[in-house]
């Protein structure tokens, strides 16, 4: 059977599976990062409303009375339904990147009622506080997590790369990063791979590598990464 290497960390990669076995391929789960909470204090004082660019971050902090009490806005569905299962109450999805929450945050709130608070991780793709304070705010950031590398992820791409074919998904510019470096110095023929990306950020650090195709997801979710990966198998003749 064609495999399908997910490299994002769980319990989203569980996921990811999932809907990866439902369209008839064979999941391989090898997260290439582990996430640790840091235990980070929230203060709220002068907040109007909460940012979250992770569902990780919905994962890793305690929701107080205070807490929930905020709007929050996600940057999308996946975020935004993490979000409302740790208890959460308002919770608005941009349904997009970074910058696509900043812009909706910035449409729908105003500079004057207070400050906004982004709950993030110590690596992110895109500076979401830089922008709302571009456009007046006050912004500020706390990191809730760190991500570090799985030790086992290096050893185990490679095996599966050098004893399989298929597809490998890219959820994150770090989580490629991470393949990237794993893969540097091995000998694995990635011509029998196809490399499916969340958006060209998770494509670029992988451009100089010979996957035998690369695919861009059409928008930054889940649903269509999986758009993208049915695509790349219909091309092949799997569906």
């Amino acid at each position: 059977m064609t495999a399908c290497i997910i490299t994002r960390t769980l319990p989203g990669a569980d996921v990811t599976a999932e809907a990866v076995r439902a369209l008839g391929l064979a999941p391989v789960v090898i997260p290439a990062a582990q996430i640790y909470a840091t235990g980070a204090e929230i203060v709220l004082e002068g907040v109007q409303a909460l940012l979250m660019t992770s569902a990780a971050a919905a994962r890793t902090i305690e929701v107080t009375d205070a807490i929930k009490a905020l709007p929050l806005y996600a940057v999308g569905d996946a975020t935004a339904e993490a979000a409302l299962t740790a208890g959460f109450e308002t919770v608005i999805s941009a349904g997009g990147d970074g910058a696509t929450l900043a812009v909706l945050a910035a449409d729908r709130m105003s500079p004057r009622r207070g400050a906004l608070l982004h709950l993030r991780g110590q690596e992110v793709a895109g500076d979401v506080t830089g922008m709302l304070r571009a456009c007046g705010f006050e912004a500020r950031h706390i990191e809730v997590y760190t991500t570090a590398d799985h030790p086992d992820f290096p050893a185990r791409l490679r095996e599966t790369l050098a004893s399989a074919h298929g597809f490998v998904l890219i959820h994150s510019p770090a989580g490629a990063r991470r393949l990237g470096s794993a893969i540097a110095d091995s000998d694995a023929d990635l011509r029998r791979w196809q490399l499916i990306g969340l958006s060209a950020a998770c494509l670029k650090p992988l451009e100089t590598y010979d996957f035998s195709s690369k695919h861009m997801a059409e928008a930054p979710d889940e649903a269509a990464l999986m758009a993208a990966l049915r695509e790349a198998m219909t091309q092949e003749g799997l569906e």
